[in-house]
């Protein structure tokens, strides 16, 4: 993750939270505590509502807010949308990849929470379609990254062409990990984006085991262009605000699983 996206995420977290530690900045970003202490006492000289504490960091609301232009205002908007359902969802995702293993990780908010708590202790290797994943996962050095390559779109910080697609057609991982927008029993797994439909597609056939990241407000919706059809080989990870009803529906056609809290 580069130094002013990382810095504008902790911004945001110490404003939600108020007051924030050390070690969670750290768990959370995916960061070691040197790091997060450092842009901490950074953040605390360029913004009166950050003020360093012991151990940690708080935030001011009666001071005027700070004001930043992130790198990508549309993604940060979508990072903090449903943030804890994806935070429930990447930690459970994270815990399936086992040492050793070799995964793939598609562009989103959800993949991207789930790159952050990826156990930098355990030897993967990640496939990579988004730049901005490549980032968060730069310090953890026993991760092998590989960024596929293709053309890269700053509005979505994914890489899409040809050349990707020829990529994924020569890869077959123990695991992939795919954003999506709706899922639906009529529609499947759709997306608003035209140009990520085929990559999305080719992810679904690039591995021995399928996973759709996909919190509850984005269950029985339909987004603009279908990928594919519901399979009983797939598997849905999901936060626990998903509705009985639904849950029972969609277990008809595909593998559920239910991210707790906590």
């Amino acid at each position: 993750m580069i130094t002013k996206q990382r810095h504008n995420l902790m911004i945001e977290m110490i404003k939600d939270k108020k007051t924030v530690s050390i070690s969670q900045l750290a768990k959370e970003l995916g960061i070691s505590s040197v790091t997060a202490r450092r842009d901490v006492e950074f953040l605390e000289k360029q913004f009166k509502n950050i003020i360093r504490i012991r151990g940690g960091a708080e935030w001011k609301a009666d001071l005027p807010e700070y004001s930043t232009k992130g790198l990508n205002d549309r993604f940060q908007q979508q990072y903090e949308k449903n943030k804890e359902e994806k935070q429930q969802i990447a930690r459970k995702a994270s815990s399936l990849i086992q040492d050793y293993e070799s995964v793939i990780i598609d562009a989103g908010s959800t993949t991207f929470h789930l790159a952050q708590y990826l156990d930098s202790q355990k030897k993967i290797t990640a496939f990579l379609t988004a730049v901005n994943i490549a980032e968060a996962l730069e310090e953890k050095e026993n991760i092998t990254k590989v960024l596929m390559g293709g053309i890269f779109r700053s509005r979505t910080t994914t890489i899409v062409s040809s050349v990707l697609k020829d990529s994924l057609s020569e890869l077959y991982a123990d695991k992939v990990f795919i954003g999506v927008s709706g899922v639906s029993l009529e529609k499947g797994f759709t997306c608003h984006d035209l140009l990520e439909v085929e990559v999305k597609r080719m992810l679904a056939h690039s591995a021995r085991e399928v996973y759709w990241l996909a919190d509850s407000s984005k269950l029985d919706t339909i987004a603009s262009f279908q990928v594919l059809d519901l399979e009983s080989r797939h598997t849905i990870i999901t936060d626990d605000k998903i509705d009985s009803s639904i849950l029972e529906q969609l277990k008809q056609k595909v593998n559920v699983i239910i991210a707790e809290r906590g």
